[in-house]
């Protein structure tokens, strides 16, 4: 009887240790589960954040009358924090934001970056589109922003056009299908516009190094007149301008404050009025009157880089996800999304 009594109570003792690993083991995988689903749950929200930031911006240039002929860093679809600044909403924030580099005085720069953050949309026209910049402009933006030697810079330029024009002529230092199938492994030449501003890599005399630099002030978008308004530093660099002129169009843009994107900026509302910024020598004079001649500045866009985050705080950490889109904004029309990317 005490046999079967211990065999009982052993039998007994080892069904509940194997309840007990089975309920801690079911207990790790529902804890699992509901850490993971808590986790696509905050993913999604932060998801519709970010696609409510995008939604507002594109609101609010729709909305943009208010200066029909020109657009400028200070117009509140630019540069208005009440409106783009981690807008509470449904328990997040949602931000919409983008870095000017030199548009501010030093003191209101981010620290070590010369940069600030404006709060609003960019505009895409404040860059070069490669797909449409004359060779004259894609050398000096080789030159002065991609730090190549002028030989160079003219070479690479010739290459630029030949990769995106539909022709098989070879510019003076070009390259077409010849070169390019003769590289390990070989392509050929596209002959047709850039879609993506990475795709500069494929073509002859362009390196990982000189696209660094350039990456900064290139765009694919647009009709390709660079706006002056809104143009930061290396733009107007890279447009063949020199240092002291490019640091006397800031200072006139930045008003009495010494700050872009204020009520006190000073616009240009024609291409023209660029001349009215004060004295000038006679080279200076010379270098705004070619790029004038070019048909490569205007004081308007039409297409604009929206960045948005959905913010989430969980456990004194900031979770975020960020939806950048490019969208054109013509008057009568429906915005159309030009990209869309998501991370």
């Amino acid at each position: 009887m005490r046999i079967k009594t211990a065999s009982i109570l052993i039998v007994t003792l080892w069904t509940l240790s194997f309840l007990t690993i089975l309920a801690l083991g079911l207990g790790r995988i529902v804890s699992a589960n509901l850490r993971l689903a808590s986790y696509f749950q905050d993913r999604l929200k932060m998801y519709y954040l970010a696609r409510a930031g995008i939604e507002k911006a594109i609101s609010e240039l729709e909305r943009k009358d208010d200066t029909p002929n020109y657009d400028s860093l200070n117009e509140k679809w630019s540069n208005d924090a009440d409106s783009f600044k981690e807008m509470p909403l449904d328990g997040g924030y949602v931000t919409v934001s983008y870095q000017l580099k030199d548009s501010c005085s030093d003191s209101h720069a981010v620290q070590g970056s010369g940069a600030v953050t404006f709060y609003g949309v960019e505009d895409e026209s404040s860059k070069i589109n490669i797909n449409k910049a004359p060779l004259q402009i894609l050398k000096s933006m080789l030159k002065n922003i991609g730090g190549m030697e002028e030989d160079e810079a003219a070479d690479a330029a010739a290459a630029i056009v030949d990769w995106r024009d539909k022709d098989i002529i070879v510019s003076s230092g070009g390259a077409e299908n010849d070169y390019y199938k003769g590289l390990k492994p070989p392509y050929p030449c596209k002959n047709g516009e850039f879609q993506i501003p990475e795709e500069l890599l494929l073509v002859k005399g362009i390196s990982p190094q000189v696209y660094s630099k350039i990456s900064r002030v290139i765009t694919v978008y647009g009709g390709g007149k660079v706006n002056i308004n809104t143009a930061g530093r290396e733009v107007l660099r890279a447009l063949g301008l020199s240092s002291e002129l490019v640091s006397k169009i800031i200072r006139f843009r930045r008003g009495n404050d010494g700050i872009e994107g204020t009520k006190d900026d000073n616009i240009f509302k024609s291409v023209g009025e660029i001349k009215n910024i004060g004295y000038l020598f006679t080279e200076e004079s010379e270098e705004i009157s070619r790029l004038i001649s070019l048909n490569v500045l205007s004081v308007k866009t039409d297409v604009f880089r929206i960045s948005s985050s959905g913010i989430l705080k969980r456990n004194s950490r900031m979770l975020h996800t960020n939806i950048v889109c490019v969208v054109r904004i013509l008057a009568k029309k429906p915005p159309q999304i030009l990209y869309w990317h998501e991370g």
